[in-house]
């Protein structure tokens, strides 16, 4: 019977087992693309301080897109075409598989703007053998003085081996700082060091102690007499307020005021001796600017059915519904911008362009498209 027992105990330690294994693995493969994401970043960051500066470098190697684009396309509802139109634009974007990218940031709090120009002399990228690559093209807002935070790409050519690192100068303190980034059995932990611009040598010299003195006898203090409280004076009181006298502004009557409301938007003689009729015109310029909102909010749900019915005659005659769908779909990142909220800038009566924030991991930036609007009867029509 001990036997059986035992034989049961271990049977049910066994199972017990399997299923914390069981959990464990579900719980990994349970982990979300952001979380992955997130993995990555924190493997590929590296910050040092500088003399009243802090630097910090992300570089975007390619097991970063698959995770990020998933993220995205999870956040932002896209279609399958959508997800591959979004990588592809994040890859071209960020030269992925071409360069090795990394961004800038600088944070400076000086009193005095930092410098960083040229910046294809005070950064480079060493290789585990010792060379040094310069950048094969950057932002040229890293050239300008720092004043605040600053953000830019650089890139270097494609590298065959990890466990590069990049090399930067013009922080203070340092000659050169090295940001290394997680790379496993990299020869560059013992490559470089990095010496302070000074430091001076720190000598300790033992003193003996110095004789104690007797102190002299203290004379005693003079004791100062105890002032006399003398009562405070009631305060005078306050002044009568003046009188609050109201003032009605000078103004045109009742009567005037509604008549002029029923006329529109407050027209006022002088406007109608014009012959224009102006609430009609306020009227359109809303309705135009609500056409063009009704339009990016389909385009951001990717209602591309209602959107080409939203199409001037001629754009329906140029394009067919499914060469529409298709033109839309490989604006697949201006589509997830246009979810994060968009501005319009009217640069002519017939002509919106349309500002939109696109996040590219940990930078943001600024997509335009123009659009044009076209009186149709009494409606207005969206030019494509």
């Amino acid at each position: 019977m001990r036997s059986r027992g035992l034989t049961w105990a271990w049977m049910l330690r066994g199972t017990l087992g399997g299923a914390f294994l069981c959990c464990l693995l579900l719980s990994a493969a349970a982990a979300g693309p952001f979380e992955e994401t997130i993995q990555v970043l924190e493997q590929q960051t590296s910050f040092h301080w500088g003399r009243d500066c802090l630097v910090w470098i992300v570089h975007y190697p390619e097991e970063l897109v698959d995770p990020w684009v998933e993220s995205e396309a999870l956040r932002t509802g896209m279609t399958e075409s959508e997800r591959q139109s979004y990588r592809e634009s994040f890859v071209s974007d960020l030269s992925i598989g071409r360069a090795e990218p990394f961004l800038f940031t600088v944070y400076a709090f000086g009193p005095r703007p930092l410098s960083f120009a040229p910046l294809s002399e005070k950064v480079a990228l060493v290789t585990p053998d010792g060379k040094r690559v310069k950048p094969l093209r950057y932002d040229r807002v890293l050239d300008q003085p720092v004043n605040g935070v600053v953000q830019g790409l650089i890139f270097f050519p494609k590298q065959k081996f990890e466990g590069y690192a990049l090399a930067v100068r013009g922080m203070g303190v340092y000659d050169e700082r090295l940001f290394a980034f997680d790379h496993s059995s990299s020869p560059l932990e013992n490559f470089a060091v990095q010496k302070p611009d000074e430091e001076p040598e720190i000598v300790v010299v033992e003193l003996p102690p110095a004789p104690k003195k007797p102190s002299p006898p203290r004379a005693p203090r003079p004791v100062a007499p105890k002032a006399i409280e003398r009562p405070q004076p009631a305060p005078p009181p306050a002044p009568p307020a003046p009188e609050i006298v109201v003032v009605e502004p000078e103004s045109e009557s009742m009567a005037d005021f509604v008549e002029a409301m029923r006329r529109g938007d407050g027209q006022k003689e002088g406007d109608a001796g014009r012959g224009e009729d102006l609430s009609e015109q306020d009227n359109a310029y809303v309705s135009r600017e609500k056409t063009v909102r009704t339009f990016l909010d389909l385009w951001a749900a990717s209602d591309f059915e209602k959107m080409y019915a939203m199409l001037s005659t001629a754009s329906r005659e140029i394009f067919s519904q499914e060469a529409f769908a298709s033109e839309v779909k490989k604006s697949a990142d201006f589509r997830v911008a246009l979810k994060d909220g968009y501005r319009i800038d009217w640069t002519t009566p017939e002509r919106a362009k349309i500002v939109a924030v696109r996040r590219v991991l940990l930078i943001r930036t600024l997509v335009t498209r123009t659009l044009g609007v076209l009186r149709e009867s009494a409606t207005w029509k969206i030019v494509w």
